[in-house]
């Protein structure tokens, strides 16, 4: 009977505990998930505010489902094949063959994505290969060879 107490206290005690030692909110997994949009509307007759979050409706692309198109805009030659080789080794795998902007030039790589695709963009500048890449919002006209593609990245010297 008392062995019966002692490990039903135990277990209370340990509840107890974990309540307040563990502080953590992340699951066994990752994921990284880009802030929900929020809109904020205060009317200047009224002292009250509402909120409201805009989730997206779509579920995210994985690295295999997102088309990519890896571009030379100024750096050596091979260095697009070869980011794209080191992205086809993470999972990016759905990828026509590097090519060439022709006319092109800049410095450092530059990432662009289709509007909508903000989680897969974050998902996809967080990649080693591309530390440090400019995001920039896909530009109009676009970039050539991208007609169905989602994200461009572009090489530079």
């Amino acid at each position: 009977m008392k062995g019966a107490a002692l490990i039903g206290l135990a277990v209370i005690v340990g509840l107890f505990l974990l309540q307040r030692v563990d502080t953590s909110t992340a699951g066994s997994s990752t994921t990284l998930v880009k802030p929900a949009k929020t809109t904020t509307t205060a009317h200047s007759s009224q002292t009250t505010s509402t909120t409201s979050t805009t989730l997206p409706t779509t579920p995210k692309k994985t690295p295999d489902q997102l088309k990519l198109l890896v571009l030379n805009g100024g750096a050596p030659t091979g260095a697009a094949k070869t980011l794209r080789t080191t992205l086809l080794q993470v999972g990016y795998t759905n990828q026509p063959q590097a090519s060439t902007w022709t006319g092109h030039r800049q410095t450092g790589k530059t990432l662009m994505c289709r509007p909508g695709l903000d989680r897969e963009q974050v998902a996809l500048s967080q990649q080693t290969a591309l530390q440090g890449a400019k995001i920039v919002p896909f530009p109009t006209p676009a970039p050539p060879f991208s007609d169905g593609v989602d994200c461009v990245i572009v090489v530079g010297a």
